[in-house]
């Protein structure tokens, strides 16, 4: 009987243990947005950085950097602007920088009264 409790009771304690394997990651919370501001009534610009995704060397890291500089910028608009402004359609790519560690992305947004389309 005692064997057998002492089996019920360890089995259990195993399996957690074994679940845990101490390789849990958090997010750091590294700030993507460089600069924004209005160039005109009509144009936004929004300079964001984007790093890639771990384990990626060659052109997949530079691709993964780049796409996720684009998409800081995409969700920065869509937090600035209302629903009239689309980010991918109102939106264009100025200029992209590739470092070693992150891209960098200059996109400019434009629209007629893009000032008007604020959230508030």
């Amino acid at each position: 009987m005692k064997k057998l409790f002492l089996a019920i009771l360890i089995v259990p304690l195993i399996y957690i243990a074994s679940c845990s394997n101490g390789d849990v990651k958090v997010g750091s919370s590294v700030p993507t947005l460089i600069k924004e501001g209005f160039l005109n009534d009509n144009e936004y610009e929004i300079v964001c950085i984007g790093f890639p995704k771990e384990g990626l060397s060659g052109i997949q890291k530079e691709e993964s950097a780049k796409r996720a500089a684009l998409l800081n910028a995409y969700y920065y608009a869509g937090v600035r602007f209302d629903s009239t402004v689309a980010p991918d359609k109102d939106g264009s790519i100025k200029k992209m920088e590739i470092s070693d560690d992150y891209a960098t992305v200059y996109y400019i947004i434009k629209k007629e009264n893009l000032k008007s389309r604020l959230k508030k």
